[in-house]
């Protein structure tokens, strides 16, 4: 059984709106989910034709039953953003089956938090984490996993954790994908090795709006030292600038690059929204 997670007054069970504080489909959920973070700005989801087609996407990948269609799924969205009248918040969309085996589509909002305005200034600080994901261009939900990284950030008092790979790489965070700047060149890691975030996907079109092209490299922890600026991106963080790794503090936040990103991120959000 699943937690109830949603928060507002409503949810869509399967494209039918539910009183949040009534519903027991949670109680239904027994088997694997995929699911999609959405932020919504300004009453606009944004960026939604690509996380549909991500989910789609990650259905074929986990080998998950997924026969919804996005004209649909589109219009659930829209309604639960209406009918909870939701100005600037995150949804989430679940697909996974309930105790019949049947489908269930869930959309819904979740606690959201999004960095303040300092965290942008000065950086964040992250871990690194030992940990490689089975199948990383599905997303796939997994609870264990989620509590494990939690309680390591919380032990560091870090916000975000960076995933080592058995063979020492740093390819992605645990909630974000991973962006680095070494001998003046802006990399991240190759698209075959991560969850192809939607945010990663409009920087490195901005990147190369702002003359930077973007290199796929894999990062390897023993070259932290060398790493002229490192950020982290995703739905509710957009451009965000790690200052330090564990004890050891990275030279980030003098970075035009990174600057320059950070800033032109935010107003593609504004000109969007």
């Amino acid at each position: 059984m699943m937690q109830n997670e949603a928060i507002f007054d409503y949810l869509s069970v399967n494209g039918e709106m539910e009183k949040t504080c009534n519903t027991n489909a949670f109680e239904k959920v027994t088997g694997p989910a995929i699911y999609e973070v959405i932020r919504v700005v300004n009453g606009n989801p944004m960026f939604l034709d690509d996380h549909l087609e991500r989910m789609s996407g990650s259905a074929k990948l986990a080998d998950f039953n997924f026969t919804y269609d996005s004209d649909d799924i589109r219009d659930h969205v829209i309604r639960l953003i209406g009918s909870n009248r939701i100005g600037d918040n995150n949804i989430k969309l679940l697909a996974t089956t309930d105790e019949a085996g049947s489908e269930l589509l869930m959309a819904y909002a979740v606690e959201s938090f999004y960095p303040p305005d300092e965290y942008y200034h000065n950086g964040v600080k992250a871990i690194l984490f030992n940990h490689q994901r089975d199948n990383p261009n599905a997303k796939v939900q997994h609870s264990d996993f989620r509590q494990r990284v939690k309680d390591a950030m919380n032990r560091e008092e870090a916000f975000e954790a960076l995933l080592v790979n058995g063979e020492g790489h740093i390819l992605e965070g645990s909630r974000s994908n991973m962006f680095y700047v070494l001998d003046g060149k802006l990399y991240t890691a190759p698209a075959s090795d991560v969850l192809l975030g939607i945010t990663r996907k409009h920087i490195i079109a901005l990147s190369l709006r702002l003359g930077y092209a973007v290199h796929e490299r894999r990062l390897h922890r023993d070259e932290l030292e060398n790493v002229e600026g490192l950020f982290v991106s995703g739905t509710s963080i957009g451009v965000l600038p790690v200052s330090m790794i564990g004890d050891m503090k990275l030279p980030t936040m003098e970075n035009e690059i990174i600057r320059k990103l950070v800033e032109g991120y935010k107003s593609l959000m504004n000109d969007l929204s």
